[in-house]
């Protein structure tokens, strides 16, 4: 907040820029995007996002743009970055910092619930985007609480990523995700969560094999998943087979 300040007051001392000035770059930046100008309106949302403060609704919506902005030119990097940025709007977005108020807790959960969205067209692109899914997911809980109330469909790619996953911490992510998937299994479903339930928490052998052949079909139809089908299936029949011979091992 004090460097944007800081920001502003230098422009306005040097070049006398104005803050009516703002409205005017956002117009601009929107005339920008509906031409299809991307890049364009992506780097005017940037200053726009660098002259106010975290906590302005204009910042929010800077942030918005320029990730929809970055998307839709397919410029993963920058929007890898924009998602944190926009993360870190969104936790700004309070009245009050010590004792938000109910409107503002339901204000942020209506935000990240999109952002969660959002987020799969970058995390299913970026060349480490799987493994930041993972942490994005898991390891934030304002995140999780978003799943968990608003959007329990999202554990069918944290599944994926997590079955897909090389990280030394893969044992207990799939602790930590199974956990989920039993304590929203009462209002969704799906083969992927299932064959994970199966696995690890049935021990139904014949059940897991039943769900991963549905998974041939449900993988290559879903638009996030579609490029995963052979890593997941390899990845899948990998975890049946440590968890068979787990199990009978002598």
């Amino acid at each position: 907040c004090k460097v944007a300040k800081e920001l502003f007051q230098n422009l306005e001392a040097k070049y006398g820029f104005k803050p009516e000035m703002l409205d005017d770059m956002f117009e601009a930046a929107r005339v920008f995007y509906d031409s299809g100008l991307y890049d364009t309106a992506s780097d005017y949302l940037r200053i726009i996002r660098q002259l106010v403060s975290s906590s302005d609704k204009r910042h929010l919506h800077a942030c918005w743009g320029r990730l929809a902005a970055e998307i839709l030119v397919q410029n993963w990097d920058e929007a890898l970055e924009d998602v944190e940025k926009l993360k870190e709007a969104i936790d700004c977005q309070s009245d009050d910092r010590f004792r938000p108020s109910a409107d503002t807790y339901l204000f942020q959960l209506q935000q990240r619930t999109w952002l969660l969205h959002w987020s799969l067209f970058v995390f299913f692109n970026h060349v480490q985007g799987k493994e930041k899914l993972i942490d994005f997911f898991l390891n934030n809980p304002n995140h999780l609480n978003a799943i968990q109330t608003q959007t329990p469909h999202l554990l069918r790619y944290l599944a994926v990523c997590v079955v897909l996953s090389n990280d030394k911490k893969k044992k207990n992510q799939l602790r930590d995700v199974i956990y989920l998937i039993q304590q929203e299994s009462y209002c969704y479903r799906d083969p992927i969560t299932e064959f994970l339930e199966c696995l690890y928490v049935k021990f139904d052998f014949d059940g897991a094999q039943k769900q991963l052949k549905i998974c041939e079909t449900v993988i290559p139809n879903d638009f996030f998943l579609t490029g995963c089908y052979e890593d997941f299936m390899e990845n899948a029949r990998l975890l049946m087979f440590e968890t068979f011979c787990r199990i009978h091992n002598c």
